[in-house]
């Protein structure tokens, strides 16, 4: 993939101006965010490409970029029309958090990543290499950072055959799990800030190899009551990934560019990002709008593997209204 043309595909003007009318018709309509499905925004030609991007995302290489939204031309709101229209076209919007939210703000809000209850998309910080929740993430780059912030990918499956091959003993620990940090996403009680099961980083179902992975909420986990310490050969393990992701020969960088919707399957791709840092005022902050969703085309996945948030498989965080 050094060639990026192989994964970036430019929206057409003629796509261009049919996403803009359907935010204009969104707007006239007034539908909300969460109403938002792909009959409020109609791509009569779009369409039929983002279903091919769908069948990319699950049955391909499980990453694709789509460049040239006119994020300019846009106000948040619009924005967020923009992104969550787009996905309605691919699958079923899911919560991020316990209040329901649809799309996420991407940008440092002065937070410490090392903050147990801080996520990383809150900080300007490295992030170490994860999967997020649903079958699909959707990234919208609307603003860019003065220097780093670079993103980038790994193959869960290129990961698996290294393990396989040179250290085929952390496997069964791998297929076992881990429990997670989950922030107090899960329903209130025991079970509202660690995973109640163990969530296997690899899953194999069905035929398909799917990977969960994410290195500091299986490490915050370890400072909740109730979690077994990693043994020394669990650490060697969930490190061995973390070292694998960030390889030369496995790291794919991707140089973003403001208007491009980065598109990941969460089972078959790690993705990560450089620290960075952002233009002074009144320059806009590095700003991105997330997105996840569930793909009606998505693989079957074991329980254990798909509840992340104690809520049932594939389902969102608990509702807790404010």
């Amino acid at each position: 993939f050094a060639d990026c043309s192989r994964y970036v595909r430019r929206f057409a003007p003629a796509e261009i101006e049919e996403i803009d009318n359907a935010v204009r018709a969104l707007k006239r309509e007034g539908v909300p965010l969460h109403a938002v499905k792909p009959h409020y925004f109609p791509l009569p030609q779009l369409g039929s490409t983002l279903a091919k991007v769908q069948t990319e995302l699950e049955d391909g290489r499980g990453f694709q970029v789509l460049r040239g939204i006119p994020v300019e031309m846009y106000e948040r709101p619009e924005l967020e029309l923009v992104l969550v229209g787009l996905l309605s076209h691919m699958g079923t919007l899911v919560a991020q958090d316990t209040q329901g939210t649809l799309v996420e703000t991407v940008m440092d809000q002065g937070l410490n990543y090392t903050n147990i209850r801080v996520r990383g998309y809150m900080t300007r910080a490295a992030l170490t290499p994860h999967c997020d929740s649903g079958d699909v993430v959707g990234l919208l780059f609307v603003s860019p950072a003065k220097e780093g912030g670079i993103s980038q990918l790994a193959s869960a499956t290129s990961i698996y055959n290294e393990i396989l091959q040179a250290h085929p003993e952390y496997l069964e620990s791998l297929y076992r799990g881990f429990h997670h940090n989950i922030r107090g996403n899960g329903p209130a009680g025991e079970w509202e800030n660690i995973t109640r099961n163990r969530v296997p980083v690899f899953s194999y179902y069905k035929g398909r190899l799917s990977m969960r992975f994410n290195l500091k909420s299986i490490q915050n986990a370890q400072e909740l009551p109730g979690v077994d310490p990693l043994s020394p050969l669990e650490n060697a393990a969930i490190n061995c990934i973390g070292e694998l992701a960030m390889r030369d020969d496995i790291r794919l960088d991707l140089d973003f560019h403001p208007g491009d919707l980065q598109l990941l399957n969460n089972h078959m791709i790690l993705h990560t990002r450089t620290s960075y840092e952002d233009y002074p005022a009144p320059q806009p902050k590095r700003l991105m709008l997330r997105s996840w969703i569930n793909m009606p085309n998505s693989r079957p996945l074991k329980d254990d593997f798909a509840d992340h948030f104690n809520t049932g498989p594939r389902q969102p965080p608990a509702y807790k209204p404010r």
